[in-house]
């Protein structure tokens, strides 16, 4: 009965497949430059949001309470350290749409180290309605000995690629960075129109544009003269993405790739507006929306395929939402000056060495305690009233 639900509910050759985009949107496509997974990591905004995601999940400090799988965590393969072997599993989650690790374990289930595999390797068998790992090295893997990383997808099994999902925003970004490459190998030569005042043959017509292009085109003919003749005038042809048009449509396809990863976009570009106006909250923007879902994918798996039920995994996001040295200090003197935190505490969260007679709480001058004479003359207990206490 297991068998034939997962073959309803997915089928074979659902897992892993690429649809066009006209399927997705049911809609006519209009021929534009194809890009795989890998070929989108070329692409400037593409590479920074896909490796600072990686980056930053992979140098987040992270423990898991079962201390046999903490200690795999922290020391994956022999081959590997830590850091490395989480930002290429989270490389090619982020590419691919599905990171691959293998769990090793001793015969009498001792957990030994991870094994990363190519996303591009794996295959997803469902035909035998419980699902298994094809890998062209270990041969078939059960589900319960591969770690595997998802990105949103619709079968939930199965991770889909957001380079594959969102092919219409890669391929536009690809046909500007061909065209600028293009306007820039030929040194920034406009479209222009020879104009002739007499009729010319065809054979002319290709003669003049042949005779052109071999003496102006390409950046080695940069500057050099145009000489016409013949009363021939040329005229420059208006484009549709001049230098303006090309940095807004570029930075049109920056917004787009921070949207598709979660990537504020003044992390991607300095040119999409104001990347220091509140550092603090973007980072946290930053943290919530993007990073805690791969932390969630991630924790989810690990804590179901290594440790046993109740155990926990935890990340320390403070180096990533840590505010400026003026917020951190004003906080700590409201907290110091309220008496919720010693003054030695205050230090240490600065990371200096205790001092002396600074561990006892202080209360600032205008914070009262109760007793005595208040601000509004009532006296608020029998008991006398403190030097901190608000005098009439």
């Amino acid at each position: 009965m297991l068998k034939g639900l997962v073959q309803r509910l997915f089928p074979p050759n659902w897992v892993g497949h690429s649809y066009p985009i006209s399927w997705l949107a049911n809609e006519t496509v209009v021929p534009t430059p194809i890009v795989n997974p890998f070929q989108a990591l070329r692409y400037t905004p593409v590479y920074r949001a896909c490796t600072l995601i990686a980056c930053d999940i992979a140098r987040i400090e992270s423990t898991i309470s079962d201390e046999s799988c903490n200690s795999l965590w922290q020391n994956p393969s022999t081959f590997m350290s830590a850091y490395e072997f989480r930002r290429s599993l989270l490389m090619n989650a982020l590419i691919w749409g599905n990171g691959f690790a293998i769990i090793n374990r001793t015969a009498t289930g001792e957990l030994v180290e991870f094994l990363p595999v190519l996303s591009e390797q794996i295959q997803l068998d469902l035909s035998t309605g419980r699902p298994r790992y094809k890998t062209p090295q270990y041969g078939v893997v059960e589900a319960e000995d591969m770690l595997h990383i998802r990105a949103p997808g619709l079968s939930g099994i199965w991770g889909e690629s957001p380079v594959n999902m969102c092919r219409t925003s890669m391929s536009l970004l690809s046909a500007q960075e061909t065209m600028a490459l293009k306007n820039f190998a030929n040194a920034g030569n406009p479209k222009i129109a020879i104009v002739h005042p007499g009729k010319l043959s065809p054979e002319a017509m290709q003669r003049i544009e042949r005779d052109y292009m071999s003496r102006h085109a390409g950046s080695e003919n940069a500057g050099r003269p145009l000489v016409m003749a013949e009363g021939v005038k040329v005229e420059r042809i208006s484009s549709t993405l001049d230098d303006t048009g090309l940095e807004a449509a570029r930075r049109y396809s920056v917004g787009d790739v921070s949207r598709i990863y979660g990537v504020p976009a003044s992390y991607l570009s300095e040119n999409v507006g104001s990347a220091y106006g509140n550092m603090e909250w973007l980072s946290r923007m930053y943290v919530d929306s993007c990073l805690r879902q791969w932390m969630g994918a991630i924790e989810g798996e690990v804590l179901r395929k290594l440790a046993a039920p109740g155990e926990t995994m935890s990340w320390d996001i403070d180096e990533l939402v840590r505010p400026g040295i003026a917020e951190t200090m004003a906080a700590l003197r409201t907290a110091v000056e309220a008496g919720f935190m010693t003054r030695n505490e205050a230090r240490e969260e600065l990371d200096l060495e205790p001092i002396d007679g600074l561990d006892d709480p202080v209360l600032a001058k205008n914070v009262g305690t109760g007793g005595g004479q208040t601000n509004i003359g009532n006296d608020t207990s029998a008991q006398a009233g403190s030097p901190n206490d608000f005098t009439s």
